[in-house]
């Protein structure tokens, strides 16, 4: 993605934002990797400069603290550096191409020859580094050279609102700066969240593109800035809502802090901060085996008006994840070593409060045990060797810190759990544990409900919706469906004449935008379609089909797909545990089912209720199965193996 035809811009913007007296110590950007073996597809042909980096470079000793400058790219695994044998710190685990900048304390530079070390870790990971500066100064005077005003607005009402800025090089490299007020911002390299959409930005002289955004429902604001030593500039971004998600609300239901959970780097201040920055409305607090309370902490940061807080727990398994809530404060923490679920999910469910449990990214490896593999589940029948004691409300077909490499892989295993009679909805949620390495939101379930007044939400409404299936999952597109004019998503739709017909609706902001809609009866794909020209905002795509009623009640569900989306201000991370060298980046957007009452007798039966009836009656001959689809013919013919 951003490779060596970048390089001498690159270069060219380090040189001109860098103190004369700086040491350079590698001018060329470097493919570190494991020869002979390569991560990602697009470091196939490329030759690996070097698997560990040892550079040798002559000095004088530092009096003072200076500041070690570093490009680097794809760091997913931990690269310590090494100064003279003494550890200054590690590359950030990051992909997007950013500088990043240690501190070099006094001493560490001694005269004569020195040695800087970046050492490998155990596992593949092709990473991009250089170019490397040796700066004579500290960071914080570094980055003081220039600085920008900026004041992000509302365009409706002129109003400032929270908000996200990102601060690139004209090549998208995330650029190291200072922001203040303190206690107002959450500051990462390249990232501001700002409270009140106020920030004052430090930064070296150089040239710069800012943009300010608040989530999917929100227009990104663009401003190119170049800046000498000593300017001091006003940036004024104004933000318009370009998505209608008028009675719908945005949640994310698995959010992470470093307070709580122990890793990522989010302390629960700044997660206040990205929570209000990003428009989440619903913020499920879900540290690891821990109850987390954000309300507090909320007021006290000032945002408490921008969103709902949720007390949850990710109860964290050696036999899966399973976030729980709401929770009511005070209550004990479920016993997370007891991994039995016919024990397990009894007792979260028995929490005091509890009306939602999920399970989370059920194809991912931890602790030897993924929730949906091996052989406790098969994906075609969607038959789990714990079917009994699978009583969760919700299923994680989007997580956006944890990305299948196929991203309909967990949506071929919901159908099969719904063809085997399981109703259980489908979510989306980011799982994030940082600032900004993991966007919070970016994954994101939209909750029928009233939405004036994302503090005051109306709970029981918002539970209400979880148990009936009105959600809709979303990573950058807003996919909606109505089926013969009334019915919509969890509705059974039942009295339809022989053809009626389904509208989808598909929206987005105009950065990202559809290309693919498909939509399937029982998971299996009965229409798809390609969609031209939909770089909009708003509804970008509106399609209308008249079906004719089927031979057996159906689930119908839309899935619209499209590029992803690589800019630095919303990038969508490469897959968590991937299952191909070949990454291709897509935004998806999808319904939940409505059920089609076919045969009209005013209730829905899924593919394996109805197999059992025809085996039951004695109807199951295969010649004779006419008009039956491909999801009822699977569980009928696993019915008849297991007899």
């Amino acid at each position: 993605m951003h490779f060596l035809p970048l390089f001498f811009a690159a270069l060219g913007s380090l040189a001109a934002s860098a103190s004369a007296e700086q040491t350079v110590l590698e001018p060329r950007r470097l493919h570190l990797g494991r020869k002979g073996a390569y991560e990602w597809e697009e470091f196939k042909e490329r030759a690996v400069d070097a698997e560990r980096l040892e550079l040798h470079f002559t000095a004088k000793s530092n009096a003072t603290e200076h500041t070690l400058r570093l490009w680097q790219s794809q760091v997913k695994q931990n690269w310590p550096i090494l100064l003279n044998g003494k550890k200054l710190g590690s590359l950030t685990p990051a992909e997007t191409p950013m500088e990043m900048l240690l501190s070099v304390p006094a001493g560490s530079i001694k005269d004569g020859e020195n040695t800087l070390l970046i050492e490998a870790p155990a596992n593949l990971d092709d990473i991009e580094v250089g170019p490397i500066f040796l700066v004579p100064e500290k960071a914080q005077t570094f980055l003081s050279a220039a600085k920008i005003d900026v004041q992000v607005t509302e365009a409706e009402t002129g109003s400032s609102i929270p908000c996200r800025l990102t601060l690139t090089r004209m090549d998208g490299t995330l650029q190291p700066l200072l922001a203040t007020p303190t206690g107002d911002v959450a500051t990462r390299v390249g990232v501001v969240y700002c409270k009140s959409g106020h920030a004052t930005l430090a930064m070296p002289a150089g040239e710069y593109e800012l943009r300010a955004g608040r989530g999917f429902e929100w227009s990104v604001a663009l401003q190119k800035i170049t800046l000498k030593a000593g300017d001091a500039q006003e940036a004024k971004l104004t933000l318009r809502r370009e998505v209608d998600t008028t009675g719908w609300i945005a949640a994310d239901s698995h959010i992470h802090t470093l307070t709580h959970s122990g890793h990522g780097d989010a302390r629960i201040d700044e997660r206040m901060l990205t929570i209000a920055g990003e428009g989440i409305e619903l913020a499920v607090a879900t540290d690891h085996n821990h109850h987390t309370d954000y309300a507090p902490i909320a007021a006290k940061s000032g945002v408490a008006a921008a969103f709902t807080p949720i007390i949850g727990n990710e109860v964290t398994t050696k036999h899966g994840h399973f976030n729980a809530f709401p929770i009511q404060p005070g209550a004990a923490v479920v016993n997370h070593q007891d991994d039995e679920w016919s024990r397990l999910i009894p007792a979260i469910r028995a929490t005091p409060g509890v009306k939602v449990i999920t399970l989370n990214h059920p194809r991912d490896l931890h602790s030897g045990f993924v929730p949906l593999g091996g052989l406790h589940f098969n994906p075609s029948t969607g038959r789990h060797r714990d079917a009994a004691a699978l009583d969760v409300d919700a299923l994680e077909v989007i997580t956006s810190a944890a990305m299948q490499t196929d991203i309909f892989l967990l949506y071929r295993d919901w159908f099969a759990l719904l063809n085997r009679g399981h109703r259980i909805a489908a979510i989306a949620s980011s799982d994030t544990h940082d600032v900004n390495r993991f966007i919070l939101g970016q994954g994101r379930t939209y909750v029928a409900a009233k939405d004036a007044d994302p503090a005051g939400l109306n709970l029981d409404e918002v539970w209400r919706s979880y148990d009936e299936g009105r959600l809709l999952p979303s990573l950058g597109l807003l996919t909606n469906m109505r089926v013969g004019g009334s019915f919509g998503v969890g509705d059974l739709a039942t009295g339809l004449p022989e053809r009626f017909q389904v509208e989808i609706t598909v929206s987005g902001p105009a950065w990202s935008r559809v290309d693919h809609i498909a939509l399937y009866a029982n998971g299996i794909c009965i229409h798809e379609e390609a969609v031209e020209d939909a770089a909009r905002a708003g509804i970008q795509k509106k399609l209308t089909l008249l079906l004719p009623r089927p031979a057996h009640d159906v689930h119908l569900v839309a899935i619209a797909t499209g590029p992803g989306v690589t800019a630095p201000f919303w990038e969508i991370p490469r897959p968590y545990q991937a299952s191909s060298k070949t990454f291709t980046s897509r935004v998806i957007g999808s319904t939940n089912p409505i059920w089609v009452d076919a045969d009209l007798d005013g209730h829905f039966s899924s593919a394996y209720a109805i197999a059992q009836k025809l085996l039951q009656s004695g109807q199951d001959d295969p010649a004779k199965l006419t008009g039956y689809d491909a999801a009822v013919k699977t569980q009928l013919e696993s019915l008849r193996s297991a007899k």
